[in-house]
């Protein structure tokens, strides 16, 4: 493997698994710089979230913190707490070291699915050198969910040293790549608002008849992730253009809404969404943060860039959302080398080119 620091592209990835670093996974779950988990039939619901301690193995927690095991024949019922086990484990060497965010389309059904392993004593992390099992806390916000052993709810990306950068690299990537789009395609200049640890972007809460979705109080069905065919209105319904430019984010529901700007991940960068920026508001914005590199990315100028589709809930109380207004902080990681495949390209997804607030795949368009 390369002595290079940073994320680790699928290539090495599958060297990985080969070198037995990564136990139980398939050929299908590699991404252009992170792995999708797979669940097993193993499920338990819980009396209520755990965090183990250190030396402390999660089936420990699941003898003494379980109600009872949990069949996927059943759904899984609106914040109720599970415990899944994962197909894969791992045994990873002293310089590499890992961390989870769930899959796009597990945060936007607003299943919120965190990543535990034994004697650690934290949501999405996996120390260098972890040696063990993997676990999945996944709790139904919104719908009640069915599930089935193989779903792939949540994702790993893979670190040798510090892939982090500082201000100043993302203001010379931001200038190189000219990162952030207008909806018509035309760059953004770079400016203090917008550059820091990380790029800001803002909300869009006009130009459309529709500028998003708001999940029912009330679901009318259980979400089959068997099923791609699920009728929107069963789930959510349209959030239309506030007259005002005012979106009133209610305390208790869920949202899907959009960026305003289009975003580039280059295709020697990974990123990910900051999950809850206290200075943004008392909301938080992604439930789901990796962005793989190519995502927006195109050889046509007027093509590049897609819109960020976020999830978002508040905190404690009602907030008002104002059109434009900075909601979600993206933090750029380097590569420890280019991926053999970028996200868009040979590897296509539900979301490529997405413009808009747009629904998981379970939904039918």
């Amino acid at each position: 493997m390369s002595d290079r620091t940073g994320a680790i592209p699928r290539q090495l990835i599958r060297e990985m698994i080969e070198a037995g670093y990564i136990k139980g996974s398939r050929p299908e779950c590699l991404q252009p710089s992170s792995l999708d988990l797979t669940i097993t039939d193993e499920a338990y619901r819980m009396r209520g979230s755990y965090l183990p301690k250190p030396g402390e193995q999660i089936k420990d927690i699941v003898a003494h913190g379980s109600i009872y095991r949990h069949s996927l024949e059943m759904p899984l019922e609106v914040d109720g707490i599970y415990l899944i086990r994962l197909n894969e484990s791992l045994a990873l060497p002293p310089g590499l070291h890992a961390t989870a965010s769930p899959k796009s389309s597990t945060g936007r059904i607003d299943l919120r699915a965190r990543l535990l392993a034994d004697g650690v004593a934290r949501f999405d992390s996996m120390p260098a050198g972890y040696r063990g099992s993997m676990w999945l806390e996944v709790i139904p916000k919104s719908f009640p969910v069915r599930l089935h052993a193989g779903d792939r709810l949540n994702q790993l990306r893979l670190f040798h040293g510090d892939a982090t950068l500082s201000s100043l690299e993302h203001r010379m990537i931001f200038d190189r790549y000219r990162l952030l789009r207008e909806p018509n395609g035309a760059p953004i200049a770079a400016s203090n608002e917008i550059l820091g640890h990380g790029l800001t972007m803002t909300v869009d809460l006009s130009g459309h008849d529709i500028i998003g979705w708001q999940a029912h109080a009330a679901p009318l069905a259980v979400l089959d992730t068997a099923r791609y065919d699920h009728d929107p209105a069963d789930f959510f319904q349209p959030v239309p253009t506030p007259r005002d430019g005012e979106l009133i984010l209610r305390h208790g529901s869920f949202y899907i809404l959009a960026t305003k700007e289009r975003v580039i991940i280059p295709p020697t960068m990974a990123a990910e969404m900051a999950a809850y920026d206290p200075t943004k508001g008392e909301f938080r914005s992604h439930f789901a943060g990796f962005f793989d590199p190519g995502f927006g990315w195109s050889n046509n100028e007027q093509e590049k860039g897609w819109q960020a589709v976020l999830e978002v809930a508040t905190h404690g109380h009602d907030f008002i959302l104002r059109d434009g207004q900075p909601i979600c902080l993206i933090t750029y990681e380097r590569l420890a080398a280019k991926p053999d495949i970028l996200y868009g390209a040979a590897m296509s997804s539900n979301y490529t080119g997405q413009r808009g607030a747009k629904l998981a795949k379970w939904f039918k368009t």
